[in-house]
């Protein structure tokens, strides 16, 4: 099985229709919608915003359908130096946990720093940053690039930035870019590739662009075309799966 999680409808209503018809069935306390596209078996699911919401629903999925890759979709807001817009594409290379750590008069400690790692997992201490697989990204990013450019839209791949309070400011955006190196920000990304690695689950994670992290303004955000974006990117990504011998 394939596993997709997003955190709302919103940004799975693409999906649902394409997808149809489902069987959707219980899974820990979760609605689990279940089908199949380009010969695959699918399973989707909705987790709620925010870190604990979206690792407590990648362990229901993992625990209970055993999938062979888990790909997180849905909206994101980009940093200002990224060079993408409302509408755009992005992929993850690595999620990093942008808030967690401790703030001090001399800055920003991240666990690393304070030295707390999340993670240990076959000899390796994983803190705030955890890469994505490589071969992975690589196989999926072509795929992306075509996908925008028949869109006329742009596509990167960096760093994806998790944080618990979003950057509604400039100012906080572009602290946050320049600590992290990171291309776009979002609320679930870290806490699913961190329950993935613990489960040695291969994971990939697909952002449209929403938004930049400027001084908020709602009149400016495209979450529609955001969402559809993404989910394009899904289907694309389904279309043409990567070999079954990529790991985590």
């Amino acid at each position: 099985m394939i596993a997709l999680i997003a955190a709302v409808p919103l940004e799975t209503e693409l999906l649902r229709q394409t997808l149809s018809p489902w069987e959707v069935r219980h899974c820990a306390g979760y609605d689990l919608f279940q089908g199949s596209y380009a010969g695959h078996s699918i399973g989707l699911l909705h987790c709620g915003v925010g870190k604990v919401n979206a690792g407590a629903a990648a362990k229901a999925l993992i625990i209970s359908c055993a999938p062979q890759l888990m790909i997180s979709f849905g909206c994101g807001g980009a940093y200002p130096g990224a060079g993408l817009h409302p509408g755009d594409l992005a992929l993850a290379t690595e999620e990093i946990y942008g808030d967690e750590g401790v703030l001090t008069p001399s800055g920003f400690f991240d666990m690393e720093a304070i030295g707390f790692p999340l993670v240990r997992r076959a000899g390796t201490a994983f803190f705030n940053r955890f890469p994505l697989t490589t071969p992975l990204v690589e196989h999926a990013f072509p795929l992306l690039k075509a996908l925008s450019d028949r869109r006329g839209c742009h596509c990167a791949a960096g760093p994806f930035i998790t944080v618990s309070t979003c950057s509604g400011t400039l100012a906080a955006g572009l602290a946050m870019e320049e600590r992290t190196g990171g291309i776009c920000e979002n609320m679930e990304g870290a806490a699913i590739a961190h329950v993935c690695r613990l489960h040695d689950t291969p994971f990939l994670e697909v952002r449209g662009i929403s938004n930049l992290t400027e001084d908020r303004d709602l009149s400016t955000w495209d979450l529609r075309g955001a969402a559809s974006i993404a989910q394009q990117g899904v289907l694309a990504l389904l279309e043409n799966r990567p070999e079954r011998d990529i790991s985590a």
